[in-house]
């Protein structure tokens, strides 16, 4: 493997993941929220309605802080929240078709920039990038998990 060029790669990827930072925050300020708030609209919109507690641990917040992150989301009518029929001690959130139009809307820009830049590419080429982009999230999960076990040192 050409070092040099994996160095250049990693540096890109490392650049390519803070304008995404910067990015999701500016977008949270422009919806009245924390970036925080967004992870947790993406949580809900890839795995569907879930307990805050479990949401909480999706996103790395104690439960106290995912109920106020909830509640803010609630305010701004990104979520609401319903019990459980089965176990009413449970609440489960989960998006709001509005909540999503208006972040989706938000990254409208960015979607379409993307398509297009994907567009430059043989399926070939994108199959190479899903497979590493698959690979690289397996690795970032598997060291944030490591991360989160070890806890905050004294």
């Amino acid at each position: 493997m050409d070092e040099e060029l994996t160095d250049r790669f990693i540096g890109a990827i490392t650049d390519w993941v803070q304008q995404l930072i910067r990015m999701n925050t500016l977008v949270a300020t422009d919806l009245g929220l924390i970036p925080t708030d967004l992870h947790c609209l993406h949580v809900l919109q890839q795995d569907g309605p879930m307990t805050t507690g479990k949401l909480g641990e999706h996103v790395g917040l104690s439960a106290g802080a995912a109920s106020r992150m909830i509640d803010r989301l609630e305010s701004a009518g990104f979520v609401t929240r319903a019990r459980d029929v089965a176990d009413r001690r449970k609440v489960t959130v989960a998006t709001t078709p509005a909540g999503l139009e208006r972040a989706g809307t938000a990254y409208g820009g960015l979607t379409e920039r993307t398509r297009r830049d994907l567009a430059s590419f043989t399926s070939d080429e994108l199959q190479v990038i899903i497979r590493f982009v698959e690979l690289s999230l397996r690795s970032v999960e598997s060291e944030a998990s490591a991360l989160a076990t070890r806890g905050t040192p004294a």
